[in-house]
């Protein structure tokens, strides 16, 4: 049977091959550590850059607030009896929220909230719109964002944005009166034409008898007040 021999490297090649071996690690250490230290001053100057866009964005937030979206806002809820604004503390400085009740001319519930924050890196600022209305009978924009950079805010933008929205939440909380679902508690009668419509677009009221009736025009009104009797049958009564 052949005798398998190992030759093993002189002490000296052994030594030279672990101060070869040691200097490879220590390079290896050296340059991780190196790299550490690069992470972490790029980490600091990074920190120190976002402190300053962080004091420009409450800067420029707390004016878009103030001068903006608070004043537009409170002109918004002032159109309507079942409006207000909600009240804010010092951390949530940044929204305002305007909460319509449901009334008999609105009958839903609705939240509209228009606020301001920033993006990840602090780089841009964005304007949030917000809104709810319970219960849904139709669809509706509930949610938008829109980006406006720090570094060169155009107020004049932001402007046109928050108006845009505030007249789209307009047209949208007008859509109650329009939607059958949400009138069904508003319909009514025409006792001498018997055509269905909303209370509230009347052309005239009459009290009669204890009972309110409504009329779709000139016409059905004069010839209610003429002869009542004639139209007044228990089908036709609307209280």
């Amino acid at each position: 049977m052949p005798v398998c021999v190992i030759e093993y490297p002189a002490r000296n090649e052994q030594m030279s091959d672990l101060q070869d071996l040691d200097r490879e690690i220590q390079q290896r250490i050296e340059s991780a550590e190196e790299k550490c230290r690069l992470m972490q001053n790029e980490m600091q100057t990074k920190m120190v850059e976002m402190e300053k866009r962080y004091a420009l964005y409450e800067q420029f937030a707390d004016e878009m607030m103030t001068d903006i979206v608070d004043p537009r806002m409170e002109k918004l809820v002032s159109y309507f009896d079942n409006a207000k604004l909600q009240e804010r503390n010092d951390a949530g400085r940044r929204y305002c929220i305007a909460r319509f009740d449901h009334s008999a001319r609105f009958p839903a519930s609705v939240k509209l909230t228009l606020s301001i924050a920033h993006d990840t890196e602090i780089e841009n600022l964005l304007l949030v719109y917000d809104l709810g209305i319970l219960p849904i009978f139709f669809k509706y924009e509930a949610h938008s964002q829109a980006s406006f950079p720090l570094n060169e805010l155009n107020r004049e933008q932001v402007l046109q944005w928050v108006d845009g929205k505030i007249l789209l939440f307009v047209d949208t909380y007008l859509r109650l009166e329009q939607t059958e679902q949400y009138q069904q508690n508003n319909l009514v009668t025409d006792p001498v034409c018997g055509m269905r419509f909303r209370k509230g677009i009347a052309s005239a009221e009459v009290k009669y008898d204890k009972h309110s009736f409504y009329f779709c025009s000139p016409g059905c009104h004069e010839a209610f007040v003429d002869e009542p009797g004639k139209y007044i049958s228990g089908p036709q009564k609307a209280s």
